[in-house]
């Protein structure tokens, strides 16, 4: 049976368990010279406020990140018909979009807008939206393509407005005008005058926008939405997989109720009328 022998050291070590090791005096750092106590408790209470700040600006933009994000989700969930938008790569505040409309005086029109989110936003006020495209119209401005939403949202609430519902008054505009405080008056007094002759100019914005439908991107922003011409070895068969997993989706049984299956918005080919689902 082997023998222990316990030494005076092993016994203290033993009895003393939590023994402090080595000096406090090599844990905290030593007063820089020429800086009394007093100057270092100053630096230390100055030093937290400005973490804070910064801190509070790196919130700030995090949380504006985020609920863009839930804005354009939610706008992916309405689904608004013949409107397409994306955010710029280069800044959140700015999102790109166009608008094929399908029926109405403005029938086959391709019109692009920009929508501008404010800096503060939810606060800041309702976001605007801007044509690129040449549009005679009573609610847009002639000089700077501005749609007026004023009567849509006159105050904007954050928690009860979104970013989706400027884009359905939008859409709304180019089948029912809002004439109480028009912003191009040639317009609106054509409108309510001269229906054929407002139609006339109406048409020519429509056919100016086909015409300029494949015009190069006016930005290096890879998210800018441009077209190219249809060109059946490329598009066609993404165009036959798209349709043929619609028709998938929605089973036999749906494609007879429905009266023949319908796909995404697409562009026929030699054309510029879209064919897609009807509005309901």
């Amino acid at each position: 049976m082997a023998s222990i022998e316990t030494t005076k050291t092993d016994t203290e070590d033993m009895n003393e368990p939590f023994r402090r090791q080595g000096s406090l005096r090599r844990v905290l750092p030593s007063l820089p010279s020429g800086d009394s106590q007093l100057s270092m408790s100053a630096k230390m209470i100055d030093r937290p406020a400005v973490s804070s700040r910064v801190n509070q600006n790196e919130y700030k933009q995090y949380q504006l990140e985020y609920g863009l994000i839930s804005e354009y989700k939610m706008l992916q969930n309405q689904d608004i018909p013949g409107v397409y938008v994306i955010p710029s790569a280069h800044s959140s505040l700015l999102w790109y979009g166009v608008i094929f409309v399908r029926q109405g005086i403005y029938q086959g029109g391709v019109f692009r807008f920009k929508v501008l989110i404010p800096d503060e936003f939810p606060d800041g006020g309702c976001p605007k939206v801007v044509f690129e495209s040449n549009i005679f119209h009573p609610m847009i401005h002639d000089d700077s393509g501005e749609l007026d939403v004023r009567n849509g949202f006159q105050e904007w609430q954050k928690n009860v407005n979104h970013i989706w519902q400027v884009l359905h008054y939008l859409r709304r505009a180019f089948f029912k005008f809002e004439t109480k405080s028009p912003v191009n008056e040639l317009a609106y007094e054509l409108y309510t005058t001269n229906l054929k002759e407002f139609r006339k100019k109406a048409q020519l914005c429509v056919k100016e926008s086909q015409e300029r439908v494949y015009d190069p991107p006016p930005t290096d922003d890879p998210h800018y939405i441009a077209f190219e011409p249809y060109n059946e070895d490329i598009h066609g068969p993404v165009r036959e997989s798209i349709f043929k997993q619609k028709n998938i989706e929605k089973g036999p049984s749906s494609e007879e109720e429905d009266g023949g299956s319908v796909g995404p918005s697409w562009v026929q080919p030699g054309s510029l009328q879209p064919f897609s689902k009807p509005d309901s």
